[in-house]
């Protein structure tokens, strides 16, 4: 959304009646005033609903509340399949299946080493990775397994993920 900077009187002069801010509801009785939404708003009022950071140039709405970047994408954004956290556009992330992960939680869950582009690794519970060291040396039974509660699942021995930059493709707004 973008936030366009008005003067009052070019507004107020065209709908010939009292602006009341689209936020707190007072009138608006500042020299200037911005439109977001296609709404006045008070300069002081156009802020982030989450950390109520100032937003001046642009804004992203979602049922009326306005959210900064960093916010609206932690909030309604693709989530990380490791934490659960959401992605921003600038985030470096890896792919494998369907899900999208920061970096530092693609990881194995053996030694927690990071896991590197074009590695060999096996998935377990389909989103779960152990590197090839880790697997081999404790021979693919199922000692290697945290919790026990999942069945290790050889998906492939070479599985290559790509380092990412940028928007991703599949997004969930």
């Amino acid at each position: 959304v973008v936030i366009s900077r008005v003067r009052r009187r070019a507004w107020a002069g065209r709908l010939q009646t009292m602006l009341q801010c689209a936020s707190c509801e007072k009138p608006i009785l500042d020299r200037f005033l911005l439109k977001v939404l296609d709404r006045p708003w008070h300069i002081k009022c156009v802020q982030c609903c989450e950390c109520k950071c100032s937003l001046t140039e642009k804004c992203f709405s979602r049922e009326g509340r306005l959210y900064c970047k960093n916010d609206f994408f932690r909030r309604f954004g693709t989530k990380c399949g490791g934490c659960a956290e959401g992605i921003l556009p600038s985030d470096l992330v890896r792919r494998a299946k369907s899900k999208v992960f920061h970096l530092n939680c693609f990881t194995c869950v053996m030694c927690n080493k990071q896991l590197s582009t074009g590695e060999e690794l096996y998935i377990l519970d389909e989103f779960k990775f152990v590197c090839k060291d880790d697997y081999q040396n404790n021979n693919g039974k199922d000692t290697i397994l945290l919790s026990g509660d999942y069945q290790p699942s050889l998906q492939s021995l070479n599985v290559f993920f790509f380092l990412k930059k940028g928007y991703f493709s599949k997004s969930n707004y």
